[in-house]
């Protein structure tokens, strides 16, 4: 029997069908914190640490199975936020994530390749993206967001100021039922967001530097936060660099006009450039698309492959060395079997 407070937490219909089939014995639990070796998980009932097995990575919004203070079982994520970089590899941010708030500044100019990029990032989960000016009792609100209406259009914006209050209602509205996130550069207001909708200091909020309005620590580490009233949030510390995903779909959905232009070109493989009947060549050379919004997406369709094939070598790197451990063990196997 499910305890109707994990709905609080996020928890419906369908989270019960994956525990049954799961077959786990224990608990549900939604990870709201991680710490190392350790998680920090809520219940219905209650919230306490729990030790996890390294061959399981966990994220801050994952549902599990919990059983005598450790994670027995994970459930399958719905979603899942995570940063491609080419260094480093994939990184989870976060899972099961509904909506992503993309916050910009006003004290900061605007930057058109960081703002699609954000986006972008945000609807490469399937999640529903929400661009969020933040500050807005420091001027220029709604030029910024006349500039996101034209370079993101559909895309919807929330202007905020948690010094009046403005827009706080709106994003409250945006989060009832659902779990949420808050994305953007240190010092662009996330942390004083959260705090807003938590009614109370539970992010800590660092100093912004006056010379280049970068914010300091902002936020160190990732946790999961019911609000009062419902709804859950994870904030996020600051994000300076994204890679998009190999095959998500945020590209596409900020830039469904060039994609739609695309399908009515004469040659299926048209490449854009000389090909006779290229209705993309046609939109730019009658103004119907501008050549820096066609560049940008030529830029950001390149990243995504550059993407996949990183995903792929990383695959045949795991794969080799999954084979190479299969082969040690049948040798060892074989000589045991020899003497």
């Amino acid at each position: 029997m499910i305890d109707p407070r994990l709905y609080e937490l996020g928890w419906d219909d369908e989270w019960t069908e994956a525990f049954e089939q799961s077959g786990a014995v224990g608990e549900p639990a939604r990870v709201i914190r991680h710490d190392a070796v350790k998680v920090l998980v809520a219940t219905a009932s209650d919230v306490g640490q729990m030790t996890f097995s390294r061959s399981t990575p966990l994220a801050v919004g994952d549902w599990v199975v919990v059983d005598n203070e450790t994670v027995a079982a994970l459930l399958p994520r719905r979603t899942v936020l995570e940063r491609d970089n080419a260094e480093f590899g994939t990184q989870v941010i976060g899972a099961n994530i509904d909506v992503v708030f993309v916050v910009f500044a006003v004290d900061r100019p605007p930057n058109h390749g960081k703002m699609m990029r954000f986006v972008a990032f945000a609807g490469d989960v399937g999640a529903v993206p929400i661009v969020v000016i933040s500050k807005a009792d420091l001027g220029g609100a709604d030029e910024y967001a006349s500039l996101v209406d034209e370079w993101l259009p559909g895309i919807e914006v929330i202007v905020t100021s948690v010094d009046t209050g403005a827009g706080v209602q709106a994003i409250f509205d945006r989060i009832s039922g659902r779990t949420a996130t808050f994305i953007g550069e240190s010092g662009a207001g996330k942390s004083s967001l959260v705090n807003a909708l938590m009614e109370e200091e539970v992010a800590w909020i660092g100093e912004v530097r006056e010379s280049d309005a970068k914010g300091r620590h902002t936020t160190t580490h990732r946790e999961l936060h019911r609000l009062p009233g419902g709804g859950m949030v994870i904030d996020n510390p600051g994000i300076r660099a994204l890679g998009l995903a190999a095959e998500g779909e945020g590209v596409e959905a900020i830039f469904d006009d060039v994609e739609r232009l695309a399908l009515e070109c004469r040659f299926r493989d048209c490449a854009h450039v000389t090909e006779p009947g290229c209705a993309v060549r046609a939109a730019i050379d009658s103004g119907d698309l501008s050549e820096a919004r066609w560049d940008a997406y030529v830029k950001f369709v390149a990243e995504q492959d550059a993407a996949g094939r990183r995903a792929e070598e990383r695959e045949r790197d795991a794969a080799a060395r999954r084979d190479a451990v299969s082969a040690q063990k049948a040798r060892e196997r074989s000589e045991r079997l020899g003497d």
